[in-house]
């Protein structure tokens, strides 16, 4: 288990988030202006009424509070006993550890709980959205775009819920990536409860995230907050089967407000759990995805340094190295053994053709021989 880990400022961040109607923008704001709380307990509500967006109304529930501050002690000291019950970590917005995207976006959550580990990796992630009740195709099409951006070491966000969600994070896991939830109650509340195992196993190799504190429930009205956050960690959002009013079509169009990329699986236009993902293609706020190099297009300029720090070879720039032969032989390959016999009859060259072309590939690092003449990319 990784040592827990809280903010310097968690203190104070969590007085300002705690009150009424201040919202997360104003504390951002107030953060920047006033360095810590002591120094903010001694404000005046004409220093308030003087930063931009407080209010006359807004001021007096921030007097209000400082005046009741100890009822926010009481509050805060139980909050940290439940944190240090459950193994619970908090950073603050003004915290290195903060996700460096979320930071970027309009209205980021101040505070994070987390059960995992952080990661600088985080920013180069993709989440994953769609049905709670996928169709055989729409399970297809996650595993095979999970297994793919797994395959390069690019972390997986999702929300946990059944289906879609689901399946994404064990794809991760079962490729040995790193994967993350971010669920929309407390994280001393496991829902769904059929997914506690994969809870616990998603904190021990990526982390389990919400904005929450420990004791909320997982109340309707904190779904819309947690698919914000879901967008807004990742670079992009990949929709998978859901309807017009689905609730990864509000993930779509946080993501859009964003600035993030939205791509979406398209599907069968007789279905109601394709709709709307076919809209959101119809209209030209996603893009079409049926394989990673489509989303490859679209940020290249983001994962090209994330590759070249791994050290992670993605074909669509190894491609440009190849020849036609090998280009060819390549992608007839995936992350699944292809036999020899299979390789010649896609390709339509020979034996020794392919096994020459294979031989040069394999020099080059980016496929691997298997035992019985399989071949696989790497």
């Amino acid at each position: 288990m990784t040592d827990m880990y809280y903010s310097e400022n968690l203190k104070y961040v969590s007085f300002l988030k705690n009150i009424k109607n201040l919202g997360s923008v104003r504390v951002k704001m107030i953060l920047e202006t006033f360095k810590n709380l002591e120094d903010f307990k001694s404000v005046t509500k004409n220093e308030l009424e003087k930063l931009e967006g407080v209010s006359g109304k807004i001021s007096d529930e921030i007097i209000r509070a400082l005046r009741n501050i100890n009822d926010f002690d009481k509050w805060y000291g139980e909050m940290m006993r439940r944190n240090e019950k459950y193994e619970v970590s908090a950073v603050t917005i003004t915290d290195e550890k903060f996700p460096a995207n979320l930071k970027k976006i309009y209205d980021p959550p101040s505070v994070l709980y987390y059960k995992g580990e952080l990661r600088k990796e985080d920013e180069y992630s993709l989440s994953f959205v769609g049905t709670r009740t996928p169709t055989e195709y729409g399970r297809n099409a996650c595993r095979k775009l999970a297994e793919e951006v797994s395959g390069y070491g690019i972390p997986i966000v999702s929300g946990m819920a059944r289906g879609i969600d689901t399946l994404a994070h064990r794809t991760a896991l079962e490729k040995r990536n790193l994967t993350y939830a971010v669920l929309g109650c407390g994280l001393d509340v496991i829902y769904p409860q059929e997914n506690k195992r994969l809870f616990e196993v998603i904190s021990e190799r990526g982390a389990v995230i919400s904005e929450f504190e420990c004791g909320t429930g997982p109340d309707k009205m904190n779904f819309p907050r947690r698919n914000r956050v879901i967008s807004g960690i990742s670079q992009g959002t990949v929709i998978i089967e859901t309807g017009i009013k689905g609730g990864s079509m509000i993930t779509a169009g946080f993501a859009l407000d964003q600035n993030r990329e939205v791509f979406a699986v398209p599907g069968y236009i007789f279905s109601r759990k394709s709709e709307g993902a076919n809209e959101l293609i119809k209209k030209g706020q996603a893009k079409l995805v049926s394989k990673f190099d489509d989303i490859f297009d679209e940020l290249y300029y983001v994962y090209k340094d994330f590759v070249k720090k791994e050290g992670i070879a993605i074909e669509l720039k190894v491609n440009e190295e190849l020849s036609i032969f090998e280009k060819k032989i390549y992608d007839v390959l995936g992350t699944e053994p292809v036999h020899i016999d299979s390789i010649c009859e896609m390709t339509g060259f020979s034996v020794s053709d392919c096994l020459v072309n294979l031989l040069s590939l394999e020099f080059k690092g980016i496929i691997k021989q298997l035992p019985g003449k399989n071949f696989i990319k790497i």
